[in-house]
């Protein structure tokens, strides 16, 4: 299958503080298209998979409006300009929860959805230790807890996240891990 062809026009509009780009494309049968895509071309993010040294994985547990329920996240968030993804993902981190990483390992990324321009690193943090209080935006409201590495590869296979393919790029070294734990 050939890639289709982005065509004019492109429109962006605000809405709250999402964005929203509608782009046109011609399909490999002639077909035109419209689909509306979620966030800036070029947005990314990173989450991370932080454990402590007892091998305790931190939560970032929050309330997430789409499904309506309190879901057991990964800190993180969006790539300040300039920012590295590391840096990012440290940053996230010690606001979010008040940990920091001993060790951070970047395990790969992925794409938001089919029809979001997102992309978000996902990193394995070891060793991490807490060092202050939370940090958190005026929209944010983070409960910090921790549970075992089998309850976070439960809670993504359960719907239990929204960002459960984080879990899935770090799933080798979180079973040797949790082998080690043993």
């Amino acid at each position: 299958m050939k890639p289709w062809k982005r065509i004019e026009p492109t429109t962006v509009t605000k809405v709250g503080w999402r964005t929203i780009v509608s782009k046109t494309f011609i399909d490999n049968r002639g077909n035109q298209h419209v689909f509306d895509i979620i966030g800036r071309e070029g947005d990314e993010t990173a989450h991370i998979i932080a454990l402590t040294p007892d091998k305790q994985v931190i939560i970032a547990r929050q309330y997430r409006t789409g499904p309506e329920k309190v879901m057991e996240e990964l800190p993180g968030g969006m790539l300040s300009p300039g920012e590295e993804k590391t840096e990012t993902a440290s940053r996230e981190l010690l606001e979010e929860t008040g940990y920091e990483a001993g060790h951070m390992e970047y395990m790969g990324y992925s794409y938001l959805s089919n029809y979001a321009h997102t992309i978000t690193h996902t990193f394995l943090a070891t060793d991490c230790r807490l060092v202050r209080e939370q940090e958190l935006e005026h929209e944010e409201e983070v409960e910090v807890d921790t549970i075992s590495i089998s309850q976070l590869l439960d809670n993504a296979k359960h719907g239990k996240m929204t960002d459960a393919v984080g879990v899935l790029l770090a799933y080798d070294q979180l079973m040797k891990l949790q082998e080690n734990v043993s």
